[in-house]
């Protein structure tokens, strides 16, 4: 799991959009978000990883340990209970309304989140 450890820095962002209106994320915040090439900063403390998210208006961490359940905050702001897992070398953690998967594609860090049945991805460059 040490390949998911680093900095990466997006580079392409599939129904984002779709995905930001879906959840009710304001247009104007939309807007101003589209082309913002988040950085995705992956540490490893323990047993559980941990996933900053640094953007110009704000910087989130959510911790997932492994076979718990952990609340993280989600692009919007709310907070959401998942149980994070391992699945086939994916990094996966589900909740009620919110899942995502994070896997490595040919070096890249490849997410896929779904969120209130809306569904984006995003892969990023290790810097």
């Amino acid at each position: 799991m040490a390949e998911f450890v680093g900095r990466f820095v997006v580079e392409s962002k599939e129904n984002y959009d779709g995905f930001m209106k879906g959840v009710g994320v304001p247009e104007e915040y939309i807007a101003m978000s589209r082309d913002v090439k988040v950085i995705t900063d992956i540490s490893k403390d323990g047993d559980a990883f941990v996933i900053q998210r640094i953007r110009p208006q704000k910087t989130t961490s959510n911790r997932l340990v492994l076979g718990e359940e952990c609340e993280i905050e989600t692009i919007k702001g709310d907070k959401v209970k998942v149980l994070a897992s391992l699945d086939g070398g994916k990094i996966v953690a589900k909740g009620d309304n919110y899942s995502v998967a994070l896997e490595m594609v040919g070096g890249d860090l490849k997410e896929t989140i779904t969120y209130k049945g809306h569904t984006m991805t995003r892969v990023s460059k290790k810097e």
